[in-house]
């Protein structure tokens, strides 16, 4: 058996991991938590629930919104105050395009860890 065989054995155990996020020309704009955070307000509807869903504190969740939304120069998220029926968010065509964007790149980087594993 050559080197490169010996050597084959151990990294077979190996996985490869990595970090990803978007960025404009003003710096990070989204990324894993801030992906998690809107998928959570999708799902539940509000942004306490998407912040409860991620561990995150209702402030600081509309922080990571307001700074994404600065970022982008866009809304990305639609609000309403409570009433009889209470509060609620959803997200904006823009934020569902960045939610599908991060979604299609992580995919495929995940694809490629896969296809070249040892």
């Amino acid at each position: 058996m050559n080197e490169l065989g010996k050597a084959a054995g151990p990294l077979k155990r190996l996985k490869a991991k990595y970090r990803f996020w978007l960025e404009s020309e003003d710096g990070y704009v989204f990324g894993h938590g801030s992906f998690d955070l809107l998928k959570g307000i999708q799902d539940t509807g509000s942004l306490s629930g998407g912040a409860r869903a991620t561990g995150m504190s209702y402030r600081y969740a509309w922080g990571i919104i307001k700074q994404i939304e600065k970022r982008m120069g866009t809304p990305i998220l639609e609000t309403h105050k409570g009433g009889r029926r209470g509060g609620g968010a959803k997200l904006t065509p823009t934020g569902r395009a960045l939610l599908e964007t991060y979604q299609k790149y992580t995919t495929a980087l995940d694809q490629i860890c896969e296809a070249v594993k040892p």
